[in-house]
């Protein structure tokens, strides 16, 4: 018989890495978002699965993901399930492992069957926190070009390095003129600075003078002429081996922060002027560089579960690269969750998976009219148009997500 799994939405695992404490605390929007989107991880479930959070939708939105194509699993408070009996769950899946998700869930961890608790993410370790940390990041990109040289991949000359005064990075500004900056530990591309002009401004200043008070270095790279975001999903299974489960293309804002997620994207209709069997090539190419790379690092070693690789297409000197690992993210993202998605989605559709924040109230408002105007459609089983909430609409909510379909192709 198929042993429940445990999923735990907390987006701010990396925040709280970084704080290091048991009983870390998120910002107060930051819980607020933690709250409005905590039955998102319904997308990874079976039937038999358990969702903590702390409200259950209603019976019609669950009604209307199911006739969508969803499996529904259980959704329930941290008390109750911590009287769960032992051996009832596989795993915990929280969205990433942190000091305080573990001090959360350490009645739980006890529920679970003995493969789990004798996996390296049963108990906090040092060795954890290194997985989260940019630089190590930027260590595997340098052993991918050294080990693994492909003429299509970026330069050593315009990959990052570490920097640990502002004086460093003046330099680099100097030489560049344009520089992306990065804090060692931060989530979903809110610990990043684009820096356009030959100068730093106050506010730069400010920003990077925190960093370093909090985190001692930064990181820092050249801005690069991207094409596309995208990103390689990995998954490393119990006995360490790793799975390969297809990239996804994602939009980021203008500072860098992510957006969205395509479905189904087409190359061609993204890069309509480029060789895209070629372009693909060097893709999958790099996805194959990725995972023999991976099979040899502290991920494959202390990491157990969702993994995610960002990664660019660029342009330089008129050819377009590849920069194969900008950042890893040893945790679920939200590219697996858009692949996952994906699966119950027609494959001659295509559409987007998309995050929303506003006032309490305006994503309710926003998507009761858009089901309104573009009710779902199935084909054979499958999603083909139509926009779909992925947390239930309320009042209350500022934070929400979905998906909108129907880009026939």
């Amino acid at each position: 018989m198929r042993k429940s799994n445990l999923f735990y939405f907390n987006p701010t695992c990396e925040l709280a890495v970084a704080n290091g404490s048991f009983s870390y605390v998120p910002p107060l929007l930051l819980q607020e978002m933690e709250l409005d989107l905590a039955t998102l991880p319904f997308v990874f479930c079976a039937k038999d699965d358990v969702v903590l959070s702390e409200s259950k939708p209603s019976d019609f939105y669950l009604e209307m993901l199911e006739s969508c194509g969803f499996e529904i699993p259980e959704f329930c408070t941290l008390a109750p399930i911590e009287s769960f009996p032992e051996n009832s769950f596989r795993d915990i899946l929280p969205w990433g492992w942190s000091p305080a998700a573990h001090f959360k869930l350490k009645n739980v961890k006890t529920k679970c069957i003995n493969e789990f608790r004798e996996s390296p993410v049963n108990s906090w370790r040092n060795e954890h926190k290194t997985l989260f940390e940019r630089s190590t990041s930027l260590d595997f990109l340098q052993k991918i070009l050294k080990n693994h040289p492909r003429s299509f991949f970026i330069p050593e000359s315009l990959t990052g390095v570490k920097v640990f005064n502002q004086d460093e990075l003046e330099k680099l500004l100097e030489e560049y003129q344009s520089i992306v900056v990065k804090a060692p530990l931060s989530s979903s591309g809110r610990g990043i600075q684009i820096i356009r002009k030959s100068k730093l401004n106050s506010s730069n200043k400010q920003w990077i003078a925190g960093i370093f008070k909090q985190q001692n270095y930064l990181v820092a790279e050249p801005f690069l002429e991207k094409i596309i975001d995208f990103s390689f999903q990995f998954r490393i299974l119990p006995d360490a081996n790793i799975h390969y489960s297809g990239h996804s293309i994602f939009e980021t804002s203008s500072n860098g922060q992510y957006k969205g997620t395509f479905i189904h994207a087409g190359l061609k209709a993204i890069l309509p002027e480029e060789n895209v069997e070629n372009v693909m090539g060097m893709i999958e190419n790099a996805a194959q560089v990725v995972k023999d790379q991976l099979i040899f690092s502290d991920y494959a070693k202390w990491h157990r579960g969702y993994l995610g690789v960002d990664a660019l297409l660029f342009r330089h000197m008129n050819e377009i690269k590849v920069q194969p690992c900008i950042e890893i993210n040893s945790r679920m993202n939200m590219g697996v969750l858009a692949q996952l998605v994906e699966k119950r989605v027609h494959s001659k559709t295509s559409g987007k998976f998309e995050l929303f924040y506003g006032k309490p109230g305006e994503f309710n408002a926003f998507a009761n009219q858009q089901m309104q105007t573009h009710p779902v459609q199935m084909l054979e089983g499958k999603i083909f148009s139509g926009f779909i909430p992925l947390v239930e609409p309320s009042p209350q909510r500022k934070f929400g997500a979905y998906i909108s379909l129907g880009l026939a192709r």
